[in-house]
């Protein structure tokens, strides 16, 4: 499978709404439930930084807070979209705040989003709740990165 982590420019795992993170990360995790490996395929811009759109500028996208009016407008919706240009082929997000306009995105395509908790700052940590948290391991014996 693979799972998506938002990040900040330091490459720490970013909090705010995923759709305005600087990059992301993605990775692949495989094995069976006593030898779980990781690794990380690429880090890729999010496409609105390359852009400079409005989305990773807005402090009422970042915390999530799109008013109202927007979530019935179509291109507000569509804004919520265009990470997939760089997340398309996933099967997890993972994040901690997002918007109904996030969630509806990812579940339109397929991407199951998995919340993690503000307390997680690195990838490392990020991948291995999301592993034991998601039930993926029961009965863990070991989970590394692949060499």
């Amino acid at each position: 499978m693979i799972i998506a982590i938002p990040l900040d420019a330091m490459k720490r795992v970013y909090h705010d709404n995923p759709c305005t993170a600087t990059m992301f990360a993605l990775y692949e995790v495989t094995g069976n439930r006593k030898d779980i490996r990781y690794r990380l395929i690429d880090t890729k811009l999010n496409p609105w930084e390359k852009s400079g759109g409005k989305m990773v500028q807005d402090h009422h996208m970042k915390a999530c807070e799109c008013p109202i009016e927007l979530t019935g407008d179509t291109y507000h919706v569509s804004e919520h979209y265009m990470v997939l240009e760089v997340i398309g082929k996933t099967d997890y997000l993972l994040a901690d705040n997002y918007c109904l306009n996030t969630l509806y995105a990812m579940k339109n395509v397929g991407i199951k989003i998995y919340k993690i908790p503000p307390i997680v700052k690195d990838v490392e940590t990020a991948i291995n709740h999301f592993i034991i948290g998601a039930e993926i391991a029961n009965n863990i014996q070991h989970i590394h990165p692949a060499s």
